[in-house]
C-alpha cells in the first residue's frame, strides 16, 4: 500500500496543493481514527451458551470459515459464537445499534419455522439432489465477504457511469459505512434472540415431536456453517443496505452491472438487472448454502435496505461549488 500511495503522489506536481492535500488527508485519517478508538468494536467478546430448543450451539465445521476470522474466541472444532461485542458498537449511520432492531424469528411451532425448515433441509443439504447447479454457483458467488463483494459492485458501476475520483470516494464511503452498520445491527438482533441455525435445527428436530420437521442426525449444510446465530442473516442485512444505498446514489434501482466474484469462490461471473436483484440472490445464497433460514434472509434485506436508506439523506450529501 506505501508503494502504491507514493506512486500515486509521484504522479501530482509538487507544490502547495500536493501539500495542502497530503495535510488533510492526514488530518481526516487521524480524525476519524481518534473518533473511532473507544467505539466498542475492541471489548472484550463475552458470549455464554445457552442450551435449549431454538437456541444457538456451537457446531462442528470441517475447516474454519474463509478467511478466517481474526478472533479471540475462534477455534477450530466447535466454534464459539464470534464478535457478540458488535452489538455494543457505536455505529456509523444509526443512532443506536437497535434503531431498526427487527421483531424475532417464527415460533418453533408455527407453520411459517416449517415451512423454513423443510426448504433449507432439502436445498440446503451437502448432499441435495434438489439443489440446481445454478443455485450451487449462487452459493459459492454470494459466500465472499460483504464488504469485498459490494464495494466491488460500487467500484463496477462506478467505472461504467464514469463516476471521477470525488464522487467515487463518497460512493465507497457511504457503501461501507452502511454495510458496517449492517453488521452492528445484524449483531444486536441475533445476539438478543440466539436463534439456531439450521444444522442444529435439523440435526435435532423439533423437540414437541411435530412431523413436519423431522430430525436428520447427519445432516450437513452445503458450505460451512459461520460460528453466530442465524437471526438474521447479516449478510442479507448487509446487501440490503447496500442495494438500498446503490440505487439512490444513481437515481434508479434498474441499473444493469456485470460482476465477478473474489475468494474463496473466485472467478465466477454473474449478471443483473437491479441492484435488487442482487440483494435479493445474495440473500437466498444462504438459503441454498444451507447456513440460513429463509426469514432471516428476508427479514435482513428489510434491515438492511432501512440502514442504506437513512445513510444516504442523512450523511454525505454531494460537494456543492
Amino acid at each position: 500500500m506505501d508503494g502504491a500511495y507514493a506512486a500515486a503522489l509521484a504522479k501530482v506536481p509538487d507544490g502547495p496543493p500536493k501539500t495542502i492535500g497530503v495535510a488533510a488527508g492526514q488530518a481526516a485519517a487521524t480524525a476519524m481514527l481518534l473518533a473511532r478508538k473507544a467505539d466498542g468494536s475492541n471489548a472484550p467478546a463475552q458470549y455464554a451458551v445457552v442450551v435449549g430448543p431454538g437456541k444457538w450451539q456451537p457446531h462442528p465445521n470441517p475447516v474454519p470459515p474463509n478467511p478466517p476470522i481474526a478472533d479471540p474466541t475462534f477455534a477450530v472444532g466447535n466454534l464459539a459464537a464470534i464478535l457478540p461485542q458488535w452489538a455494543q458498537v457505536t455505529p456509523f449511520t444509526m443512532t443506536t445499534p437497535w434503531q431498526f432492531r427487527l421483531l424475532g424469528p417464527p415460533a418453533l411451532d408455527s407453520a411459517q419455522f416449517a415451512r423454513e425448515y423443510e426448504e433449507v433441509k432439502r436445498v440446503g443439504a451437502k448432499d441435495s439432489t434438489a439443489r440446481t447447479a445454478e443455485q450451487s454457483q449462487i452459493a459459492f458467488y454470494w459466500y465472499e465477504g460483504s464488504p469485498q463483494g459490494w464495494s466491488r459492485i460500487a467500484r463496477v458501476v462506478a467505472a461504467d457511469r464514469g463516476l471521477d475520483r470525488w464522487d467515487n470516494a463518497r460512493l465507497l464511503a457511504l457503501v461501507n459505512a452502511v454495510v458496517a452498520d449492517g453488521y452492528i445491527a445484524g449483531a444486536d438482533t441475533r445476539y438478543l434472540y440466539n436463534f439456531w441455525r439450521p444444522v442444529t435445527a435439523i440435526r435435532a428436530g423439533n423437540p414437541e415431536g411435530d412431523k413436519r420437521t423431522v430430525a436428520d442426525a447427519k445432516w450437513e449444510s452445503f458450505l460451512n456453517t459461520p460460528p453466530l446465530p442465524d437471526y438474521p442473516s447479516t449478510h442479507s442485512v448487509a446487501g440490503g443496505a447496500a442495494s438500498a444505498l446503490l440505487a439512490r446514489f444513481f437515481g434508479s434501482d434498474q441499473i444493469a452491472f456485470t460482476m465477478t466474484s473474489g475468494p474463496p469462490f473466485a472467478g465466477i461471473t454473474r449478471s443483473f438487472s437491479s441492484f435488487s436483484q442482487a440483494a435479493q440472490e445474495n440473500a437466498d445464497s444462504r438459503v441454498y448454502a444451507g447456513i440460513h433460514f429463509r426469514s432471516a434472509c428476508q427479514d435482513g434485506i428489510k434491515l438492511g435496505a432501512q440502514i442504506g436508506r437513512r445513510a444516504f439523506v442523512q450523511l454525505l450529501q454531494p460537494y456543492q461549488e
